[in-house]
């Protein structure tokens, strides 16, 4: 069974109670480090294992918008709105795939996203799509990102209300996560995870050193540790892994 978020957290609470015996880090705050920290180093991995590990499907509605508003909402383009936060990979990378079928027809055995998947454009781009071969039509059609709008161009005729998309999730923020699920994360990077995450909660130790304090929770800063824990060795591996 995948390790659940909460056993990182008792681990490294337990870690940083041996530096300072207050209760000065609450688990909050150790998962919020733990999910920032886990989308960095997801944000390196994921672009170097050619795998769905980490993609999520989903059926998304298809609408448009009726009137012009600003920002981003322009009047009768059709769209889906992203479900969820993705990753910002190079040229629209977090959304792997959209695909959409005509349901007045028979696909046979084949799955049905198999029918007609969109490319990705953007907007400075979209003047070139002239030609026979590129200019967006249903056989052909083109996707372009804006904020958490995607727009679908060359269904403008296509009587299709929701499309299927691939996308690379980034971990939920810790107001919506469940601890006690197991943790949607690499094994193998768990210790990274932990030893980065230790090195911030040896960080926010220090800061009280700075501030006028009654002395309950000062840290004497012959009992903080100030080198990291993570060497260079540990962040190259990181990195090429």
């Amino acid at each position: 069974m995948a390790t659940t978020l909460r056993t990182i957290i008792d681990d490294i609470e337990t870690d940083l109670k041996q530096i300072i015996d207050d209760q000065s880090i609450t688990k909050a705050q150790i998962a919020y480090w733990c999910i920032a920290v886990g989308n960095n180093i997801l944000s390196k991995h994921i672009p170097k294992h050619d795998t769905g590990a980490f993609l999520s499907t989903f059926i998304v509605p298809v609408t448009y918008f009726q009137s012009n508003n600003n920002p981003n909402q322009a009047k009768n383009r059709k769209y889906f709105e992203l479900p969820g936060s993705i990753f910002d990979f190079d040229k629209d990378g977090g959304i792997d795939f959209v695909a959409y079928y005509n349901q007045d027809e028979k696909l046979g055995d084949l799955p049905e996203f198999t029918r007609v998947q969109f490319s990705r454009t953007k907007i400075s781009e979209m003047e070139n799509l002239v030609s026979d071969f590129e200019k967006p039509t249903p056989e052909n059609p083109y996707f372009y990102r804006v904020h958490r709008y995607v727009y679908l161009l060359g269904v403008e005729c296509v009587p299709i209300k929701e499309v299927e998309v691939g996308l690379f999730m980034t971990i939920d923020p810790v107001q919506k996560i469940d601890i006690d699920a197991p943790f949607d994360f690499p094994e193998e990077l768990i210790e990274v995870l932990k030893r980065r995450v230790l090195d911030l909660g040896r960080f926010s130790l220090l800061l009280p050193q700075e501030r006028a304090n009654d002395g309950a929770n000062v840290v004497p800063s012959s009992q903080v540790p100030t080198n990291k824990l993570v060497s260079v060795a540990d962040t190259s591996q990181q990195q090429a892994q």
